[in-house]
């Protein structure tokens, strides 16, 4: 057996420019820091004399919002590594067991803070770089159009308006005012704006969950002229504001996408529609009430500090290569054994668990 280790630590900083392509819009760092311990563990021994191989998305430094302090990996694999190689830098661990492994486990433990990111929406000197950088999420790629139906749709909710900010907050709104979040989608959804659109067509509404709301929402606002991303990730602890937003100790099935917008006086902006949609739904709220309506308007800018952000990776290329090719997106572990795919949704074909622990301070 083969036993590997790896470690990686840093030092949490408060600074705005960490990491060029995560670069943040104007933000009011209040006294929100959180620190969690985050364990990982995997199981694939059930799978004997057979050839298996995991990936596991990872968090990476995100400026004024998230730091990642420390990441620890104990596998008996034959190769294990963590690696960046790929087309969207995306942090991701990788492990490998051949037909003669009996023992196939690893564990995965990460320590990460976290503030609140929130946008004050002041105007404020953004490097040409990152504008330039900006403009390649405004391309449409194989599960994000903005032509068609999309366009259609965008032209109609945008109007005459010009201000990219005002554009953006009346997309966000429509989102909100014309989905609903269905508890039968299976894990975030698919996150086809198409598909979206087509049962608004037929129903006059339109069910789904994080990755479709979100999907959607940048949808639109590419083609609204407005770079726009899918951020995939994990809920980690309690919320402030609603047990609908947060999560307990097994986080296990707690994956969430959010999204965030560019504008080129601010930066980027974060945002989260389809959480509001789930508030509605735990709390049977109307959504015309005004703690819908407030809370509407604090999430247009705002991400809390008890979700964790792994990558904004859509049609997106492994490495190493896996055999079932490009995926959807990148927010759930992905295994093969013997190239054949381990269903993402279903831990218990890997038997694998994610716990969190928020650290006292």
């Amino acid at each position: 057996m083969h036993r590997r280790e790896f470690i990686k630590t840093t030092t949490l900083s408060g600074a705005i420019c960490l990491v060029p392509s995560f670069l943040t819009a104007s933000v009011e760092i209040k006294n929100t820091l959180a620190l969690y311990d985050i364990n990982w563990k995997f199981d694939l021994s059930g799978h004997t004399a057979k050839e298996c191989a995991l990936w596991i998305p990872l968090p990476s430094d995100i400026a004024g919002f998230q730091s990642v302090l420390q990441i620890a990996t104990v596998s008996t694999s034959k190769k294990s590594f963590q690696t960046a190689h790929n087309n969207y830098e995306s942090a991701t661990s990788y492990a490998y067991w051949d037909k003669n492994s009996t023992d196939k486990t690893l564990n995965l433990s990460m320590k990460v803070a976290l503030r609140d990111r929130q946008c004050d929406f002041k105007r404020t000197r953004v490097c040409p770089e990152a504008i330039e950088e900006a403009q390649e999420f405004l391309a449409p790629t194989a599960h994000i159009p903005t032509d068609g139906a999309v366009a259609k749709a965008a032209k109609k909710i945008v109007g005459n308006e010009k201000d990219p900010l005002k554009k953006a907050r009346k997309i966000y709104d429509w989102i909100i005012a014309n989905s609903y979040r269905d508890e039968s989608v299976h894990g975030c959804g698919v996150g086809s704006p198409n598909v979206m659109l087509a049962q608004l067509e037929y129903e006059g509404r339109m069910g789904g969950k994080c990755l479709d709301m979100s999907a959607l929402c940048v949808a639109l606002m590419r083609a609204s002229g407005i770079p726009a991303r899918e951020v995939m990730g994990i809920r980690i602890g309690e919320s402030r504001f609603s047990n609908a937003f947060g999560a307990k100790e097994d986080i296990t099935k707690a994956q969430h996408c959010k999204l965030e917008f560019f504008i080129s006086t601010l930066g980027w902006v974060p945002c989260d529609p389809a959480d509001i949609t789930k508030l509605v739904l735990k709390e049977n709220l109307e959504k015309t009430s005004p703690r819908v309506l407030e809370l509407a308007d604090k999430f247009f800018g705002f991400w809390e500090n008890n979700w964790m952000a792994f990558n904004h990776a859509r049609d997106f290329d492994l490495y190493p290569t896996n055999s079932q090719g490009t995926l959807d997106s990148f927010g759930y572990p992905y295994a093969e054994v013997e190239s054949e795919y381990l269903d993402p949704f279903e831990p218990s074909a890997y038997q694998y668990k994610i716990l969190s622990k928020k650290v006292t301070l």
